[in-house]
């Protein structure tokens, strides 16, 4: 494989040039003007990669976590994600309107490149590249705020504003379905121009993008479009599954580029697991759930992978825990992986009763976790999609996906007692108006046609 290799460190100072408002709708501000901060090609690729740097997904792995049957709170906890952890958040809840803006923001720096580089020769191979890398930002960023702002994942439900340029405006609220087709359009545009490998998967490739059209067309119940995109974006790649031997380097970030992870972010100081305990002294925030902690039979890798204790013998979230001889909790953002991809097409298969190709997704992907892998029974729908369902659990916790996989699937959350400590709430039954997250206060205020989300007071 021929590798795109790029500094990002010395490319993080564009952050600051790229400074924008939190809002969708605000005016972005800058400390130095774009003409004089990129008059070369070379400026520009700089800039793509301060954009890089400012994806956000942290938030949204973090909210969906603190959110689902995932994590019981800790009683040394003292008030970290607990308005999200017992669904008592409103609009003016920090957490989320953090979430919207780190997204919001790398929409408008997407945007901003897209017009710098109307600057520079058209055809040259770099820009070409850049606009493209940046069109995909710009699409995974709305996405993700539908993910969690807007109900139902049905093409006639609302949706949100779809920026394609920076500056102020008063965007209303699309349908979902307008924004599918605009992030699907994206997705297409940038595809040809973008690189078939990247060094370490830290920088956006065609498989990036069909994986991201593989999530869009699961959200959209499409799954022919499901299983075409994720086989095109393992097949380009060339990806595998981590082998169990080397199924804690994906976590470690110590694996080659054709194993697992399609799509990484470089994080040298942020510190992902401090969504559960706290790096600088040890205090747990959450603990594993037991509730997940039992999914696990005893031969599965990823229980000895996502779970650990400490000291004093306490159940912690270890899947984001640090590199080996390194910062604590400080750890890349894996995107897309090719397991994810995998169940991707399992539920598909399932919706459209092909129960032989689900199965064989399913074990497939048992086999490289799990010692003995017991079968499966997959004689019926209720029973496949059941099994895609505890599968999906089982390898993507704490990735971002549970609160909204029981969101598309209708199903509610039910926290057991063990896993209630404390004034934790246990209920939220399903279609409950709570599963869709408020849209921020502040973004209420900085645009006058943006409604707010049913069940949310501004």
């Amino acid at each position: 494989m021929k590798m795109i290799k790029r500094n990002i460190l010395a490319s993080l100072a564009f952050i600051a040039l790229l400074g924008s408002a939190c809002s969708l709708d605000l005016e972005p501000i800058d400390s130095i003007g774009d003409s004089a901060a990129f008059q070369t090609i070379e400026d520009l690729e700089k800039g793509i990669t301060g954009v890089m740097a400012s994806i956000g997904g942290h938030g949204i792995v973090g909210q969906s976590d603190r959110a689902s049957d995932d994590l019981r709170y800790s009683l040394s906890n003292t008030g970290q994600g607990v308005q999200v952890h017992n669904w008592t958040y409103n609009s003016s809840t920090n957490d989320l309107a953090g979430t919207w803006n780190g997204n919001a923001a790398l929409v408008d720096r997407a945007n901003r490149i897209i017009a710098i580089a109307a600057q520079f020769d058209q055809e040259d191979a770099t820009v070409k590249r850049v606009i493209a890398e940046c069109v995909f930002l710009r699409a995974y960023a709305h996405f993700e705020i539908v993910r969690l702002y807007c109900p139902n994942y049905a093409a006639d439900a609302i949706g949100i504003p779809y920026k394609f340029e920076s500056g102020v405006t008063n965007p209303a609220r699309l349908t979902q379905g307008e924004v599918y087709q605009y992030v699907l359009a994206d997705i297409e545009a940038a595809i040809p121009e973008l690189n078939q490998y990247a060094d370490r998967n830290y920088w956006v490739t065609k498989s990036a993008a069909y994986a991201l059209k593989a999530r869009v067309a699961q959200y959209m119940g499409d799954w022919d479009m499901a299983i075409k995109a994720a086989d095109e974006a393992q097949g380009i790649g060339g990806f595998r599954l981590a082998t169990p031997g080397e199924f804690q380097g994906v976590w470690d970030d110590n694996v080659a580029e054709d194993v697992e992870v399609i799509f990484r972010v470089r994080r040298e100081n942020a510190t992902f697991g401090d969504y559960y305990t706290r790096g600088s002294n040890g205090d747990i925030f959450f603990h594993p759930s037991y509730d997940l902690m039992d999914q696990y039979t005893s031969d599965d890798i990823r229980y000895q992978v996502y779970f650990g204790r400490n000291d004093d013998g306490k159940d912690v979230v270890a899947k984001h825990d640090g590199r080996p001889n390194d910062k604590t909790n400080v750890v890349d953002l894996k995107v897309f992986r090719l397991s994810e991809l995998m169940l991707i097409k399992a539920e598909a298969y399932v919706n459209k009763d092909m129960y032989t190709e689900a199965e064989a997704e399913l074990n497939a992907l048992r086999e490289q976790r799990i010692v003995s892998p017991q079968p499966l029974d997959l004689s019926t729908k209720k029973f496949a999609l059941q099994a895609v369902q505890e599968e999906r659990r089982r390898e993507l916790a704490y990735e971002g996906h549970r609160f909204y996989d029981l969101r598309r699937w209708n199903l509610g959350i039910e926290r057991s007692a063990e896993d209630a400590p404390g004034n934790t709430q246990t209920t939220l039954e399903a279609g409950d108006y709570r599963f869709v997250f408020p849209i921020p206060q502040e973004e209420i205020f900085a645009n006058e046609n943006m409604v707010q989300n049913a069940g949310y007071s501004n």
